[in-house]
């Protein structure tokens, strides 16, 4: 069976090759997709700090400055003494927080509630507070549905009642859960946008491994196949072989790019790269080669390629954050071959080696998924 199989690997390889879209998919869009990371090479990094941040205009943009692992309050402090400095170091100091401070004591309360109002609407801050001198008269107003507004909530009450600092020697204590598969978008989003426009190459090269098995059932290649000692199986251990051999080629071209031509550092190594992009690879690839087979036509699975790297991409979060989106939206997410690659790297720049077995398991099981539907498709088309 592998010795026939191996066999009509080659002889696909050659059609494949000789196809005039072999250099765009297998060559420049990989090459493409790697230079991209240098996209943000004269970006400068998002430093993002533990203290509080002291604001002098209330109307100044701190979406820039957020760390998405904590829920962003911005303070419009109209009282500005020491006790409301320690009230805003104190929320910061919790490490569920962090804290944008505003010198508001000149300006009058129309002024803070009008920036409040601006802030809401056009800025990135999950609550807002108005302090004022009396704590009754403090206002708390909620920005989006973040769960995390119910615990800035009673911590604040805690703190205007009682004016006690958090610290580690307090009986307060918060139990959270763990950040480490969070992904902060700010650095991950080279490899994102590398992986973005790397999928439209891997999933465009199944296209062309589907064109060589349309070829073939057109020139009655198939049929002569089935007649042989070649059984169904073999067929289709051929086209994986393919898809294998296909992206290692454009994995390959990818690694060469990033020796020669990347000169920024994304935080993870040459090889954990290359795994990566190698199993992405075989992930688009297969799908919409095994999604091809039901329609048995390369215009039409052309568009569907399209419209799952797109769509894809886009839900995946590769090109902005979406850590703060609703859970529906992430879970929709946690479906993307995108956002594991994402999961993955986060990982290995966090310095945990489970990435490796996190893509690895994740990969396999997409591929079993995809090839069943292969399996069925392709007795579909027989019929």
């Amino acid at each position: 069976m592998f010795r026939y199989a191996c066999n009509m690997a080659k002889a696909s390889a050659k059609l494949l090759i000789r196809n005039k879209a072999f250099i765009a998919v297998g060559i420049v869009l990989p090459l493409v997709a790697t230079l991209l990371i240098n996209i943000w090479s004269n970006t400068d990094k998002i430093e993002i700090k533990d203290t509080v941040y002291e604001i002098e205009e209330p109307d100044k943009i701190i979406a820039y400055e957020v760390d998405f692992n904590r829920f962003p309050v911005k303070i419009y402090d109209m009282v500005c003494n020491q006790e409301s400095k320690n009230l805003c170091e104190s929320l910061n100091s919790s490490g569920m927080f962090q804290i944008f401070r505003v010198i508001s004591e000149a300006y009058d309360i129309n002024a803070i509630e009008e920036s409040a109002r601006n802030t809401a609407l056009e800025d990135k801050v999950g609550a807002i507070v108005i302090l004022h001198d009396n704590p009754e008269d403090t206002v708390l107003y909620r920005v989006g549905e973040d769960e995390r507004f119910e615990l800035l909530e009673d911590t604040l009450e805690f703190l205007l009642s009682n004016q006690v600092e958090i610290n580690n020697d307090n009986d307060i204590n918060y139990i959270t859960v763990s950040s480490s598969d969070k992904i902060d978008y700010y650095k991950t989003r080279e490899f994102s946008y590398c992986l973005a426009i790397a999928s439209m190459a891997f999933i465009f090269g199944g296209v062309l491994v589907l064109n060589t098995v349309i070829a073939e059932r057109n020139d009655n290649v198939y049929s002569r196949i089935m007649l042989s000692n070649a059984n169904r199986g073999s067929y289709l251990l051929s086209k994986f072989m393919l898809v294998v051999g296909f992206s290692l080629i454009q994995t390959l071209v990818m690694v060469i790019a990033f020796i020669m031509f990347v000169r920024l550092d994304i935080g993870i190594s040459l090889w954990q790269f290359a795994i990566i992009l190698f199993l992405e690879g075989m992930v688009f690839n297969l799908l919409s080669l095994c999604s091809g087979l039901f329609l048995d036509s390369v215009a039409g699975s052309s568009l569907i390629a399209f419209t799952i790297w797109s769509m894809s991409s886009l839900l995946a979060g590769t090109y902005f954050d979406i850590e703060n989106a609703s859970a529906s939206y992430k879970r929709i997410a946690m479906l993307m071959p995108q956002r594991w690659g994402m999961l993955a790297v986060s990982r290995f720049q966090n310095g945990d080696n489970s990435g490796l077995s996190l893509i690895l398991c994740a990969t396999a099981v997409f591929l079993v998924i995809i090839l069943v539907i292969g399996v069925i498709g392709l007795k579909i088309s027989d019929d």
